[in-house]
């Protein structure tokens, strides 16, 4: 009898152990840098793109593209997902340079071409978008546009007490708190609640992060935001629930807006949908950031 208690202690210790170094490896690979090539501009785009780099006030070098149109509507600034890079906002800032708006699209800290040594999912890329509005107010820009995915949502939101002056936002497949995305996380990889199999993540991506998980909420500083809102994201999306966009919502300030995207999951909502993505953001953006007349 005692030898089995022996061996299942041994095994429990073992197990312990092996979580522990799962863990602080997941946290290390969730919040390393994600680098990758860019290059130049595409020859395309509606608009003459320049690179451009811009600092952070904690000393991040950023870099991105501006593109400035004749007798602009306003200027939309972009925001992509984690650990992607600004040619993923592309297609939408396609869109926007045809409405008449100037665009800025940057990679966020530790992504793509710009420095900085750990992704904060949102956290201190608040201080990039806060960056990215000093450098286009500085060349005149007025009737700013924030349209973030994802992890660009969530640095919007985690932002809003710093946009004054931003005529809207566009939040797509956006978390609603840091915990309950990495309850979603673990759910859809091993089919156990984050509470239970994050025992040891948690803990360790906080001290990789610098920061407690319970501050990273969005739904904590949606109510602060300046302007209208507009909020998007998947029915069947399994890392951003429906509730949990529901919960966004419910916490915005008027003037909002709703879109659930049926039958779609987290993924890219402007393909899921092109024709009816484009109508309702125009619908948006018509009723909010106005043509000149």
């Amino acid at each position: 009898m005692k030898s089995i208690i022996q061996f299942i202690m041994a095994i429990g210790l073992i197990g312990g152990v092996a979580l522990l170094i799962i863990s602080w490896r997941a946290a290390v690979d969730h919040s390393a840098p994600a680098p990758s090539i860019v290059g130049a501009p595409p020859d395309d785009f509606p608009l003459p793109l320049t690179s451009v780099e811009f600092r952070t006030r904690d000393g991040v070098t950023l870099r991105g593209w501006h593109g400035r149109a004749d007798g602009e509507r306003g200027t939309a600034i972009l925001l992509h997902s984690y650990r992607a890079n600004r040619t993923q906002m592309l297609s939408r800032a396609r869109w926007y340079a045809e409405q008449g708006f100037s665009v800025f699209l940057y990679d966020a800290r530790a992504t793509g071409e710009s420095d900085g040594d750990r992704i904060t999912i949102g956290y201190y890329e608040t201080d990039d978008l806060t960056a990215a509005l000093h450098w286009v107010r500085e060349r005149g820009a007025t009737h700013i546009v924030c349209h973030g995915i994802s992890q660009g949502a969530a640095t919007i939101l985690l932002a809003a007490a710093r946009l004054d002056g931003v005529s809207a936002v566009v939040c797509e497949s956006g978390y609603d708190t840091a915990l309950n995305a990495v309850d979603r996380r673990f759910r859809n990889r091993v089919g156990l609640p984050g509470w239970l199999a994050g025992i040891f993540y948690r803990p360790f991506i906080e001290i990789r992060l610098g920061v407690d998980a319970r501050e990273i909420s969005p739904l904590d500083h949606i109510a602060h935001l300046p302007c209208p809102v507009y909020i998007l994201s998947g029915e069947d999306d399994r890392h951003t629930w429906k509730e949990d966009t529901l919960r966004l919502y419910e916490a915005a300030p008027d003037p909002k807006s709703l879109w659930l995207v049926p039958d779609t999951a987290h993924t890219d909502l402007y393909t899921a949908d092109p024709e009816t993505y484009e109508q309702k953001l125009g619908r948006f953006m018509d009723e909010h950031v106005p043509r000149a007349r």
